[in-house]
């Protein structure tokens, strides 16, 4: 149990760590999100082999290799 010698309440880790990416996905604009997801989707695809980024790109846009 996480609590504070400010208040009586307690909650398990679970329920404080859901509660505090709530508040920060709630104080996010649009902007802060699009970063987010940007950079979470640039650390996933860097670890891609050549050829497993070469079939992801295939299968989900492969109009990027019309071009």
């Amino acid at each position: 149990m996480i609590g504070t010698s400010q208040t009586t309440h307690t909650m398990n880790r679970s329920e404080l760590q859901d509660k505090f990416i709530h508040a920060d996905i709630d104080a996010m604009d649009l902007d802060d999100m699009y970063t987010i997801l940007y950079d979470l989707l640039e650390e996933k695809v860097s670890k891609l082999s050549d050829e497993e980024l070469m079939e992801d790109v295939k299968e989900y846009h492969s109009h990027l290799l019309e071009e």
